[in-house]
């Protein structure tokens, strides 16, 4: 560190100034500074800034310090992906500190729960996967994984304790069986399959039974592949259970419920024939059959019924449902002819056959029986029917009549019919009508219409849709002043179907997304709002009733909390600012009285001499106090006029005198802002400025003694012409600037001329050189190039001073105590393996100039180099392949050739190492030697590789013979090589 006064030091990391104390200890001279931080931690990693301050000012550097450890233990928990009774599949994830150095393998180790000594599992994966062999079914296992870089192994993270077992279970027991076929013997069991089959699939049943009250016995020996079994061996007149075991490769099941108890007994009879069939109902063309189910079903339970008709004159018995058997103890006989006389028998059906008939003891005779309709809807539905929007509107009841009547339901004039929300059902005697998802327009009266060949009836509902009110209407903003205005509005058209209980009222400025209230609970629909003076308000009302508050109503524009307004009062200054061939300028300040308006705006109006209409200049109205008239006509006569505006109205017009419209001519003036000779130091800017004035605009022309040459040209000079004002500006000057200078500004009426003269400028020491550049490295030595400045200051420069310094430290050192003429200096004594910078100042008769930016970086260090003829190589298969290179290292190298992905080439081919080229010879190719080749030298300097790929060809019909050619080449590159110096770090990285 350097400065003048002595900066002092000051270290801080995590915004804390590090002091001397416990394991930090601070160094500092008048030149640098050193922190030394003893038995270093993991957590001494960050970022530290050094800042050194004086009373000229201050400057900070920063520095990151890596604390390299051994990694923090892996990310837990421990997953385990896959668990058999062999193996099991685990996984987790990198720690979440690394210890500064990449994780470089995992260590995995396993132990039994009830035992205290690790197995090592793998000791050298970098996945965190890993599969866990060789296990012992049953027993129960803890892993743990330790993550490892190059400092060490760091801590473990276990996992939890896990069975090495299948992954799936026993199945579910299977549905409860049922027995048939039952005889004195033997009787047949069957189930359904169980809900669950445990993650694989069952592999048979495993049946037991049991005389009441005894124990379990196994039926089968073998498993049972089918869902069902004969079981045999059953003695008559025991009572015995049966149930089941699912079973896969884990195991058996729980067992199934038990069967019903069945007792083991003959085979069973016919059923009994069915009581007291009666007929319920008939028509023209149907008959109704009722029956109660016989008093024995034979030892089986009844299947169904057999219903069969006889025409009265006949002996012939036909039956009805021939495709299948009646269920129920009704049935409907269709079919009939209008007229004739019928008789009807009905039998019952069990597992073993029909049963009995049972004849009706009375005929049919197939007629109708009429009476006119009858409509009864249900007492809920009498009176008014109430629900809320999204409820369900139900209207239920009962329609008799013979035949059956025609129903229609009807709201409002209008036929409802089948839809997405209206449901009707006509299973009669009852009737039922649905509207879902009420609607508030589905209030009103319902009427539902029975009508048949004996007449006609109806009844109505009345229902009475509950919903918040519709928006409220006209609402309007009045008697608007500074602290207050008036707010009403007119109730909603629909009040929802229930009373308006309250009004809400609210308030919100532009800027506030929030609304406030004025009144929450006001029933009438005219409130006063309070305000706040020059304030802009929404207003917003909506009507509430016991369902909730409707939508709201809002004000479209915002109204501004002040006294009524006034017109505003007149321009001021009204004036002709400046005018063209077809143009007036015009300007006018703002009236003193703006009418308690701030939003002025004014109209320009323009007609011309001897005219009586004026017109409009201009579309809207202007905001500013200016105005450009343009589009007049040139040498014509006009007058203009202007007034101002605001919300209230139009202020009076003011006029300006009677204008030609032509263009004013003013001969161009220069105010040279610079008095006498101005004199600067060389290398110093020189500038000039000079206002310029006159119309039209002047251009402006900057030459130096009287020279035609415009300056513009040079790189060194900016000039910049306003409309009042021109700028010069010379960077970098020398002593051929001095001079007398000429700036000439012209326009149609005349031109006008000025003459800044500038003296001679000083000598001045030289400029700062471009940065040095460092070639022919060792670990000794160096050798340091630099240009000469841009800038000599004026006079020769007489030589140069080379400093050096250590990256680490702050100070630099001089290379060369004098001048030296020459730009190139050999830099010895120098420490192997540090890093330098270096720098230089350029000096003649004035002084010693600044010094130049500090050089890139160099370690001081033996090069190493490796240069390829060719990058890539293509003989004929059985050609040889001659791979070769220009080596340089010191000390000497070692040099390795390798194939990519394959093993070292040497086996095959010979290599060879002469003074400073390797060569590797592979002779009879084939198309297998295509790929890429490596060649890697290591000394103690570093290592460094390079590649060369290698195509072989299909062979020629005779070989080509290129070895002279080869040889011819390489002479030449060596000879090449060896005239340039092969130290040069230009020559190690091709």
């Amino acid at each position: 560190m350097r400065g003048v006064p002595v900066p002092t030091a000051k270290w801080v990391t995590d915004d804390i100034e590090i002091k001397t104390e416990g394991r930090h200890k601070i160094e500092t001279d008048n030149y640098s500074t050193v922190l030394t931080i003893k038995d270093c931690v993991r957590k001494d990693t960050g970022e530290y800034l050094l800042t050194v301050s004086n009373s000229a000012g201050s400057k900070t550097v920063a520095l990151h310090l890596t604390v390299l450890d051994v990694p923090g233990p892996p990310t837990g928990p421990i997953n385990i992906l896959e668990v058999t009774p062999e193996h099991m599949v685990i996984s987790w994830r990198p720690p979440k500190d690394d210890g500064g150095s990449p994780i470089i393998n995992y260590i995995v180790e396993k132990r039994q729960s009830k035992k205290e000594t690790w197995g090592v599992v793998s000791s050298g994966t970098s996945h965190t996967k890993i599969k866990i062999p060789r296990l012992q079914k049953g027993c129960e296992y803890i892993f743990r994984v330790r993550a490892e870089n190059k400092i060490g192994i760091g801590a473990p993270l276990d996992s939890e304790p896990t069975v090495a077992k299948h992954m799936f279970d026993p199945p579910s027991p299977p549905g409860k069986p049922t027995v048939y076929d039952i005889t004195e013997n033997a009787a047949t069991v069957s189930w359904t399959l169980p809900k669950s089959d445990g993650g694989t699939p069952i592999t048979g049943y495993v049946l037991e039974r049991r005389e009441a009250s005894g124990k379990w016995v196994r039926v089968n020996k073998t498993p049972i592949l089918d869902m069902k079994y004969r079981v045999t061996g059953l003695f008559e007149g025991n009572t015995y259970e049966f149930r089941v075991f699912a079973e896969n490769m884990v195991g058996l099941s729980k067992p199934s419920p038990s069967s019903d108890p069945i007792k083991a007994s003959r085979p069973i009879t016919p059923p009994g024939p069915p009581i007291n069939p009666k007929l319920k109902d008939k028509t023209k063309e149907t008959a109704d059959l009722v029956w109660t189910k016989p008093l024995k079903d034979g030892g089986s339970p009844i299947l169904g019924y057999i219903v069969e008709c006889q025409k009265t004159g006949t002996t012939q018995w036909n039956r009805i449902n021939k495709d299948e058997l009646i269920r129920q103890c009704a049935f409907r006989v269709p079919g009939l002819i209008e007229g004739n006389e019928y008789k009807f028998r009905i039998k019952a059906v069990n597992i073993v056959g029909e049963g009995e008939p049972r004849e009706l003891a009375e005929t049919v005779l197939a007629k109708d029986i009429l009476s006119p309709p009858e409509v009864n809807l249900d007492v809920t539905c009498r009176d008014l029917i109430t629900v809320r929007v999204g409820q369900t509107i139900r209207i239920t009841g009962k329609v008799k009549g013979r035949p059956d009547p025609e129903i229609t339901w009807s709201k409002d004039g209008k036929v409802l019919v089948q839809e997405k929300r209206v449901e009707i059902a006509h299973d009669l005697p009852n009737v039922e009508l649905q509207v879902k998802e009420a609607k508030r327009s589905d209030h009103g009266k319902y009427i539902i219409a029975a009508k048949n060949s004996c007449g006609h009836a109806q009844a109505f509902a009345i229902v009475n849709v509950l919903d918040r009110p519709g928006p409220c209407q006209n609402l309007k903003i009045s008697y608007v002043t500074k602290d207050s205005c008036m707010i009403a509005w007119e109730s909603p058209v629909d009040n929802g179907g229930s009373e308006i209980t309250n009004y809400i009222v609210e308030y919100r400025q532009p800027n506030q997304r929030g609304w406030s209230i004025v009144s929450s609970d006001i029933t009438k629909r005219l409130v006063k709002a309070n305000l706040i003076e020059n304030r802009e308000y929404f207003f917003r009302v909506c009507a509430e009733n016991k369902i909730g508050p409707g939508p709201c109503i809002e004000t479209k524009t915002p109204i501004l909390a002040i006294n009524p307004i006034d017109k505003p009062g007149e321009p001021e200054n009204l004036h002709i600012a400046e005018k063209g061939k077809t143009f007036v300028y015009l300007k006018w300040r703002r009236p003193d009285y703006d009418g308690g308006s701030p939003n002025l705006s004014y109209h320009v109006e323009r007609k011309l001499k001897d005219s009586d209409e004026w017109e409009r200049v201009h579309k809207g109205s202007i905001k500013e106090t200016h105005y450009m008239v343009d589009k007049c006509v040139e040498n014509k006569i006009y007058q203009f006029r202007v007034q101002t505006k605001n919300e209230a109205g139009e202020s009076d017009w003011v006029k300006t005198e009677e204008v030609t419209v032509k263009e004013d001519l003013q001969k161009p003036v220069l105010d040279l802002k610079l008095s006498g000779v101005l004199t600067v130091k060389a290398g110093d800017p020189i500038r000039i400025e000079a206002g310029v004035r006159g119309k039209p605009q002047p251009e402006v022309v900057w030459t130096k003694d009287k020279d035609a040459t415009d300056l513009t040209r040079s790189p060194r000079i900016s000039i910049e012409t306003t409309s009042d004002t021109s700028k010069f500006v010379l960077t970098k000057s020398r002593r051929s600037d001095g001079g007398k200078y000429v700036i000439t500004a012209s326009n149609t009426a005349g031109s006008f001329v000025a003459y800044p003269i500038i003296a001679k400028t000083k000598y001045d020491r030289p400029g700062r050189p471009d940065p040095p550049e460092v070639t022919r490295v060792n670990k000794e030595e160096m050798t340091v190039v630099w240009n000469p400045p841009e800038y000599d200051g004026g006079k020769s420069i007489t030589g140069y001073i080379l400093e050096k310094k250590e990256k680490r430290s702050l100070r630099w050192v001089p290379v060369t105590k004098t001048a030296i003429p020459e730009r190139r200096k050999k830099v010895t004594n120098l420490i192997p393996g540090h890093e330098y910078q270096f720098r230089v100042s350029a000096e003649n008769e004035v002084g010693l100039g600044e010094p130049s930016l500090p050089s890139r970086p160099v370690v001081a260090k033996d090069p190493i180099g490796i240069y390829f003829m060719r990058k890539l190589v293509t003989v004929r298969a059985g050609c040889p392949i001659r791979l070769f290179a220009i080596i340089r290292g010191r000390p000497a190298p070692k040099v390795t050739w390798r194939r990519m992905g394959v093993d070292n080439v040497i086996r095959k081919g010979q290599v060879d190492l002469v003074d400073t080229m390797a060569f590797c010879v592979i002779p009879n190719s084939t198309r297998d030697d295509s790929g890429k080749y490596s060649l890697t030298l290591v000394n103690a300097a570093g290592e460094k590789a390079v590649f060369v790929n290698v195509r072989v060809l299909g062979e020629y019909l005779r070989e080509l013979r290129v070895d002279i050619v080869l040889t011819f080449y390489i002479v030449l590159i060596i000879l090449y090589v060896l005239h340039k110096n092969l130290y040069s770090p230009q020559c190690y990285n091709f």
